[in-house]
């Protein structure tokens, strides 16, 4: 029986040969488990792996968040609160709109969020004449600079505990990376942005921008507020819902409409193959064994605490995963004596980051590729300029930190 770190190595390139042959991406994804599954699983126990990930309260949670997400998205889009948004912003500038709309709807830990946004900023993108793959990258990075650092994802909470460390001392650590990362996407969001942008045809009335702002940005403001209250997302998100659904008194026809967008097949499938290849990764004991692999052949440090976190991120598409998973495997390399290697944790960190952003099953980038009708290699243009800098820099600053 092949050994499961080939074993996802294998299947890894396979999702990227089938994704390049324009195959759905669900269908990819659940081939890339399959592939992981018969190579290392025994055959029986496929069946149960594919059930229990049906039925696990993970991924039921998953698909009643992104389910609610995006219904909520196609309500707030006809009922126009999207539009209103996205012009009220436009009020300060069309330039620091497009920046704007996505990194507020990013204070959202929420799955698939820059399918929101996308939705928020897609007549701007229209009237700014931006092509499909400058709009997804423009969406996708400002709604995920946050999770280089914001405490209200799960990744920055989860490393802070693994590692015993204050959260706030993280939080500073990651920051500068943060501030790299915003500088990046507004370097390429001014070469891309013609100088000349159409102005808006709003006639909205001249109330304040703050106003403006909160009356159109409600739900996502109260989905921000309960959810870091501590109310499960899988509740908050339904609940969000019901009260925009009452608030602007829609109708049966709004909201059928908004549930046949939220309901997709396509995308619930998706959903189910991302949560069974995680599942399939785990149960196969894939990234415990690509760990014991890069030890055996003498790897450098700085090697397994870049190659292991990006491995790992980039074959499940989730912050969770390559924090959960690689780092108690690189708690010697990261916590070796007394004190904590700020500067390792800071590598493995942005390294699983990296990974994340480019992974080709991470939820945002699929849906967002999808929403704007772009190509996703073409999209990977845009990305690995500035994440092949910011890779670089964390390389430098575990250099000179340990020096």
């Amino acid at each position: 029986m092949l050994a499961s770190s080939h074993a996802l190595l294998i299947s890894i390139v396979g999702i990227i040969i089938l994704l390049r042959l324009k195959l759905h991406p669900w269908l990819t994804i659940f081939i890339g488990s399959l592939i992981v599954s018969l190579l290392v699983l025994p055959l029986r126990s496929l069946p149960e792996l594919i059930f229990s990930t049906a039925i696990n309260k993970q991924t039921i949670e998953l698909l009643v968040i992104i389910a609610s997400a995006m219904t909520l998205s196609r309500l707030m889009e006809l009922k126009g609160l999207l539009t209103q948004l996205a012009a009220n912003m436009e009020r300060i500038g069309p330039r620091l709109a497009l920046l704007l709309t996505p990194s507020i709807i990013g204070f959202v830990p929420m799955p698939a969020g820059a399918l929101v946004s996308a939705t928020a900023i897609r007549d701007l993108v229209k009237r700014m004449r931006l092509n499909p793959e400058q709009a997804t990258f423009i969406n996708y990075w400002f709604r995920h600079i946050w999770e280089l650092f914001l405490p209200v994802y799960p990744a920055i909470i989860t490393a802070s505990v693994i590692f015993s460390i204050p959260i706030t001392s993280l939080m500073i650590t990651l920051l500068p990376m943060a501030a790299l990362a915003t500088s990046l996407g507004v370097i390429i969001t001014i070469s891309i942005i013609k100088p000349e942008v159409p102005p808006s045809n709003s006639e909205k009335p001249a109330n304040s921008i703050l106003y403006g702002f909160f009356k159109a940005a409600w739900p996502v403001l109260l989905l921000i507020t309960i959810v870091l209250l501590g109310l499960n997302a899988a509740i908050a998100f339904p609940l969000t819902l019901v009260l925009l659904a009452v608030q602007q008194k829609a109708k049966w026809l709004d909201i059928k409409q908004s549930l046949k967008y939220g309901l997709d097949p396509k995308i619930l499938l998706l959903l189910y193959a991302v949560m069974l290849y995680k599942a399939t990764i785990e149960t196969s004991g894939a990234a415990d064994e690509l760990f014991a692999d890069m030890q055996s052949i003498g790897l450098p440090a700085v090697v397994i605490l870049v190659t292991l976190p990006f491995l790992i991120s980039f074959s499940t598409g989730n912050t969770m995963a390559f924090v959960g998973i690689s780092f108690p495997l690189l708690f010697t390399f990261i916590a070796s004596g007394p004190q904590i290697n700020i500067w390792a944790l800071l590598l493995a960190f942005i390294s699983g980051e990296v990974g994340y952003i480019l992974s080709p099953l991470h939820l945002c980038l699929v849906l967002s590729t999808q929403y704007f009708e772009a190509s996703l290699s073409k999209v990977y243009r845009y990305l690995t300029p500035p994440l092949f800098i910011i890779e670089a820099v964390a390389i430098l600053v575990y250099y000179l930190g340990t020096v």
